[in-house]
């Protein structure tokens, strides 16, 4: 009987034995089988290469001078001294009271006004200084009546003119049509030579004398007529 259950013991301690080793097996092979499914990740061995990137270059536009000839500025004059010796050249200074060309009773450069007419004589200076105040009192006469912009030699020229003329021929040459008040400049120096005749005749003298504003009025001044 003893012996019976030592072969029967043995028997079952196979079977345990028999039993647990296709489960190891099994669980080998599940493990494989994970090990398989699972995939190995490698960090790959990159080599990075650094290159500078240059960015464009916003450049700025090349400015390029045009060559271009300068015009030629006009020469610096006191024209205001240049009209005045013109003025004084052609009127001319006498120390007593005579009769113009034109008829008026005259004394000094050219002063018609009665009351210094009246005295009779007077000094150059005295006349030179009644010149220079009566000159202010037409520039001024001028600037009212045109309309227009004007250079200092340009109302010196009209500044002369009037002198000479009066106010009423000032008027007619730039008030009439295509005038300068219109903005016509040109027509100064094609209409102001037409105004050279004293009791009904042309006078050298004031044909020189015309010549003389329009150089004026030209900015030429240097051109002054004195023979």
């Amino acid at each position: 009987m003893k012996n019976t259950l030592i072969i029967i013991t043995a028997i079952i301690a196979a079977g345990f034995y028999f039993d647990r080793k296709p489960k190891v097996i099994e669980t080998v092979k599940e493990i494989e089988t994970i090990r398989e499914m699972t995939p190995i990740l490698v960090k790959p061995n990159f080599t990075f290469v650094t290159h500078s990137i240059e960015m464009p270059v916003k450049q700025k536009p090349l400015l390029v001078k045009p060559n271009v000839v300068p015009l030629e500025p006009k020469p610096k004059y006191d024209f205001h001294n240049e009209m005045l010796k013109g003025v004084k050249f052609f009127e001319g200074f006498k120390h007593k009271s005579y009769y113009c060309c034109a008829g008026v009773k005259t004394i000094g450069y050219g002063c018609t006004d009665k009351k210094i007419v009246n005295l009779g004589v007077i000094t150059q200076d005295k006349a030179s200084a009644l010149l220079l105040n009566e000159l202010r009192s037409v520039r001024e006469k001028v600037k009212k009546e045109v309309k227009v912009p004007l250079t200092e030699y340009q109302l010196c020229a009209l500044t002369s003119f009037t002198y000479n003329l009066g106010l009423t021929n000032l008027k007619e040459l730039i008030n009439s049509p295509n005038r300068l008040n219109d903005g016509n400049y040109k027509s100064v120096e094609k209409i102001m030579p037409l105004y050279r005749n004293a009791a009904g005749k042309i006078k050298k003298g004031l044909v020189k004398r015309r010549a003389w504003e329009v150089s004026l009025w030209n900015g030429e001044p240097n051109c002054l007529i004195t023979h």
